[in-house]
């Protein structure tokens, strides 16, 4: 099967990698993701390789994950292979917790090959393995908690809240209009209110933003939950998945791993505002910042609204309609309802304009 890199372009990688300019790759062979124990990676455009190479006089072989075809997810977007190779090059080594290690990159972000991470999902995400991530989170925050000067030296980060922040306004205004114009999907094209209230949310764009913009920005991992996470042999979580690395607030990241955990298992091992309460107190500790309870419920409502802008409104138009008919209650219940009861609460009652006469 052809692969998306050459042999020198690989072999060039190997070489920096593991430090032997003499090293010559002798062959390639994929590989099941499952037999690399790569667990849950079994995702489009993501196969298993195993690179054979002669040292010395000696054969030896390498265990690797390939990424391809990733492209920008909108346009105005960098690049997410650009994005997750930047981010293994340059900061993984200050990162407070462990990452594939990256061995080759195309320039253009189309192919990554990642050393095969040998490790096993943790299982079962009960209430005691998601606080253990939700702490590694906090970890994360605090380590580049307000240094934004120092990680816009990184152009290929993602952000959401400045550079970004219009791109994904615009796309939310262009899904909202193909929902009008298709009348789908119909739990919000059918209700006058519900069209009316999206629209106010992306009107009022700004204004869900500022909560957000006023805190101290720190590095995201952007999906940071169950399906990005695998367990060594030392019981250290790995967070793998770095595509939407990007800038801004850390509640953001909480969101994202609560929702999607919710979105993804259908409940939660505790509730939501339990698990918050778990990252408030590991933020507290670590960076003495407390925020009041309706402070934080403002700021809840902010990143879920946010999210909801930035992702589910495009998806539900994106996908193919039989994607989203069989996640349509999922969607209702996860993200639309809450939307609009965070909308409820945060932005000024929507008033509907009289029909023309």
């Amino acid at each position: 099967m052809a692969w998306p890199f050459s042999t020198a372009e690989l072999t060039a990688g190997l070489r920096r990698y593991l430090a032997e300019p003499a090293l010559q790759v002798a062959g390639l062979s994929e590989q099941p993701l499952a037999q690399l124990r790569l667990p849950g990676r079994a995702a489009s455009g993501v196969r298993g390789l195993r690179v054979t190479y002669r040292l010395g006089g000696e054969t030896f072989s390498l265990d690797c994950v390939v990424k391809e075809l990733l492209e920008a997810l909108r346009p105005g977007l960098s690049n997410p292979g650009v994005r997750e190779a930047g981010l293994y090059r340059a900061l993984a080594a200050h990162l407070p917790m462990p990452t594939p290690a990256l061995i080759a990159a195309d320039q253009a972000g189309s192919w990554l090959v990642l050393e095969a991470v040998e490790a096993e999902a943790p299982a079962p995400w009960d209430l005691n393995t998601f606080g253990q991530a939700l702490a590694l989170l906090a970890r994360l925050h605090e380590r580049f908690w307000d240094l934004a000067d120092d990680l816009s030296a990184y152009p290929w980060l993602a952000r959401p809240f400045t550079l970004d922040f219009e791109v994904h306004v615009y796309s939310a205004a262009q899904a909202l209009g193909q929902v009008v114009r298709d009348e789908w999907p119909p739990c919000i094209a059918a209700s006058p209110q519900i069209l009316g209230t999206i629209g106010q949310m992306i009107s009022q764009a700004e204004r869900l933003a500022a909560p957000l913009r006023a805190l101290p920005a720190t590095l995201l991992h952007g999906e940071f939950w169950a399906g990005n996470l695998v367990r060594d042999a030392d019981g250290d979580l790995i967070v793998l998945d770095w595509q939407l690395a990007a800038i801004g607030p850390g509640v953001l990241d909480l969101v994202v791993m609560i929702k999607t955990t919710e979105w993804a298992n259908g409940e939660l091992p505790a509730p939501a505002d339990r698990l918050a309460a778990r990252y408030r107190r590991e933020i507290a500790r670590l960076l003495n910042r407390r925020w009041s309870d309706a402070d934080w419920a403002a700021l809840w409502d902010s990143a879920l609204l946010w999210r909801f802008l930035q992702e589910m409104l495009p998806w539900s138009v994106s996908v193919p309609r039989a994607v989203f008919a069989a996640r349509a209650e999922a969607f209702d219940e996860v993200w639309l309802r809450p939307a609009l009861a965070a909308a409820a609460r945060r932005l000024p009652p929507f008033v509907p304009l009289p029909p023309l006469p």
